[in-house]
């Protein structure tokens, strides 16, 4: 779970009755993503298990409000409050991208079968480029020699990601840094958000990488 400040929720049940509440956590699993939301007892909704109720996020880093259809999954009681978790429905690019933003800070290690192509190099050499680590901001990836070498007049690069079950995603991102990693090169690249297909391909890499462990 990752914990979500200044995260508000506001319910309203199938009466149009309308409750106000935190949103302690979000959770991503493998069927979507999860929402834990605490009410104070004295002003809390009744839920069945199974209902769905319309869940409006606001705060917490949101730009805008945003809606969703929720499924109530779980519910616990105690003295100072009562907690929903809600299976979220199609959940829109922004609610992904404030997840994902939460871990910009922290490289996670890719699963194995994600797959980076360099589009600015010949094909011969391709092979010699290695996925390091992801994030919501950009990726790092280490080369051999060779491939420096041709990229040594370059501030930015085009490229292929390939991620389970998905079509092949190309991204723009400007070189931040280079380093010396063993016997090879290690790239520190920055998503480049100021190109037309940034945003396109941006909403299916930040769903990969809010499920990504």
């Amino acid at each position: 779970m990752a914990s979500v400040s200044g995260l508000k929720v506001q319910l309203c049940t199938p009466e149009n009755e309308r409750f106000e509440g935190l949103c302690r956590d979000i959770e991503s699993t493998p069927e979507g993503l999860v929402a834990l939301a605490a009410f104070p007892p004295a002003r809390a909704p009744g839920i069945a298990l199974g209902e769905k109720t319309l869940l409006t996020f606001v705060g917490g880093g949101l730009i805008s409000s945003v809606e969703a259809e929720g499924t109530a999954v779980l519910r616990s009681d105690d003295r100072s409050r009562r907690c929903y978790s809600f299976q979220l429905g199609e959940v829109p690019k922004s609610m992904l991208l404030l997840l994902a933003n939460r871990r910009s800070s922290t490289r996670l290690p890719p699963a194995e079968s994600v797959r980076v192509r360099l589009m600015d190099v010949p094909s011969d050499v391709t092979s010699k480029v290695a996925l390091h680590d992801l994030s919501a901001s950009g990726l790092s990836i280490v080369v051999e020699p060779v491939v420096e070498k041709l990229l040594l007049k370059q501030l930015r690069v085009r490229f292929s990601l390939m991620l389970p079950g998905e079509e092949p995603i190309e991204l723009t991102a400007l070189i931040r840094h280079r380093r010396i990693l063993k016997s090879q090169v290690l790239y520190g690249l920055e998503f480049d958000g100021q190109m037309p297909e940034f945003m396109h391909a941006q909403e299916r890499f930040l769903a990969y990488l809010a499920v990504l462990r």
